[in-house]
């Protein structure tokens, strides 16, 4: 909105200039009515200007300059007789519907667009009955025919360009704010298909990555918000590029935890491959940081693979893009048991990248939610 204020007073500005330069001319060569007639556009543009910037009546403004935009070059151009005496100077008037384009909605562009073709039908069968010709030499004619298209078509491109180079300007700093809040791989398929936020979702197998940091709550208890809120913002500073590089999807932070889910929203061939390498290089990248300071909580990693419903869940005015299912569960539940600075995969994980994943079995145990025990695996490494 500021860049469609701006943009239309330097318009009014600008063409009113001009306009003092058409009106002084046209006097000059014995049409004072028709030098009247721009003299008359300047004072009443630049006029609304001073009003609107006394009083931010925007509405106000904006009609009262396409108004003047759209009328007075056709009343010029019929004192002129029509036109091709007058050096087609009503194509001045085109700015109106397409500044109403540029500076309130397109519904409203359309009426000023039909207002523009009624206004060039009338005066195109109106315009040489009441004069035939005037009082320019026919160099002048000339001269104003290029003057006008020109003129025209420099100031029509000047505020488009400037209009799309804000607006382009802008997406960007949208595009950065909502990747901001959003995974960028459910970012970018939001921005490519805007379909893709509808609720609901779709079945497919995931590979979910749990994390979270064991003994965070007496770490709150000892220290401020403002000194806790500092060490997550460090973990998290580490960990996320490290989901982002392989690929994952961050569908939620939950005080200390992260939850991450591989194969989702875009398709990966190897996603519990690259769920493993996040984990590991995530609990890599925390062990540089308790170097420093020993005392600070380590993550517990828990990773499971298999079915889920995928998509976004809540309502109309408010979503989320969220990962249902066993696999999901289990990955927490498997972080909950395993020990600080350790992964731990479910079997069928492990299923999928035994053929480089070096483990020590857990054996199978019995998990809150589940009725028949489950195999895991502490993750040691990767041969690739």
């Amino acid at each position: 909105m500021r860049l469609r204020k701006a943009l239309l007073v330097a318009t009014a500005v600008v063409v009113s200039i001009l306009a003092i330069v058409w009106g002084l001319v046209y006097i000059a060569f014995g049409e004072p009515l028709g030098g009247a007639i721009p003299l008359t556009y300047t004072v009443l543009s630049l006029g609304s200007v001073v009003v609107f910037t006394m009083t931010r009546r925007w509405d106000w403004f904006r009609i009262a300059q396409l108004a003047l935009m759209l009328v007075l070059p056709f009343a010029l151009m019929v004192v002129l007789g029509g036109f091709i005496p007058s050096s087609v100077v009503a194509a001045w008037a085109f700015f109106a519907p397409l500044g109403a384009l540029a500076f309130a909605t397109p519904r409203e562009a359309v009426r000023w667009f039909l207002a523009y073709i009624a206004l060039v039908v009338v005066t195109g069968i109106l315009g040489g009955s009441i004069r035939a010709s005037n009082n320019l030499p026919p160099a002048v004619v000339q001269a104003f025919f290029v003057l006008n298209i020109a003129g025209v078509s420099l100031i029509v491109f000047l505020a488009l360009y400037a209009f799309v180079r804000e607006r382009d300007r802008s997406f960007e700093v949208m595009r950065r704010l909502f990747g901001q809040y959003l995974s960028p791989q459910i970012a970018r398929a939001l921005l490519n298909d805007p379909a893709q936020a509808r609720l609901g979702g779709e079945n497919r197998d995931i590979t979910a990555l749990f994390a979270d940091l064991q003994g965070f709550t007496p770490f709150t208890e000892a220290h401020t918000p403002g000194e806790t809120v500092q060490v997550l913002n460090r973990y998290f500073s580490a960990v996320v590029p490290v989901i982002f590089t392989n690929g994952g999807t961050i569908i939620q932070f939950a005080g200390d935890a992260i939850v991450a889910v591989f194969n989702a929203p875009l398709e990966q061939p190897r996603h519990a491959l690259a769920a493993a390498r996040s984990a590991l290089a995530m609990q890599a990248a925390i062990e540089a940081i308790v170097r420093e300071d020993p005392a600070l909580p380590r993550f517990r990693v828990g990773i499971a693979t298999g079915s889920a419903l995928v998509g976004n869940v809540g309502s109309e005015e408010f979503r989320n893009f969220v990962a249902h299912g066993d696999a999901v569960n289990l990955a927490a539940r498997l972080q909950t048991g395993a020990q600080a600075g350790h992964v731990v995969i479910s079997a069928p994980t492990y299923a999928l990248i035994r053929d480089v994943a070096q483990v020590t079995p857990l054996g199978r145990f019995s998990v809150k939610g589940k009725s028949e025990e489950v195999e895991a695996f502490v993750l040691e490494g990767l041969a690739r």
